[in-house]
């Protein structure tokens, strides 16, 4: 979960960034996010244009919810696994 911290710290607002999600109910499977950074605290969020991402930090590591309504993200994506930089 540190690994997980040190990466969303290191993003910086408008950088792309690759959120790699385990979607609930599919454990061999995963889903790639590709968003923008809009906010570099807790909770994280993420833009890929027509969708919200939110990260949000939970006891046993980090969840990713999504909504086309910014103020209301209520769909669950998964369990964020790693976040790649792709700025740089």
């Amino acid at each position: 979960m540190n690994a997980l911290r040190h990466a969303l710290d290191a993003l910086e607002i408008g950088e792309e960034a690759s959120l790699i999600v385990k979607p609930p109910h599919r454990p061999d499977d995963r889903d790639d996010i590709d968003a923008f950074v809009v906010r570099t605290s807790h909770p994280y969020e993420f833009d890929d244009g027509t969708t919200t991402y939110r990260v949000v930090e939970e006891d046993e590591g980090y969840r990713v919810l999504s909504s086309k309504d910014v103020a209301d993200p209520k769909r669950v994506c998964g369990e964020l696994r790693t976040v790649v930089n792709m700025s740089t």
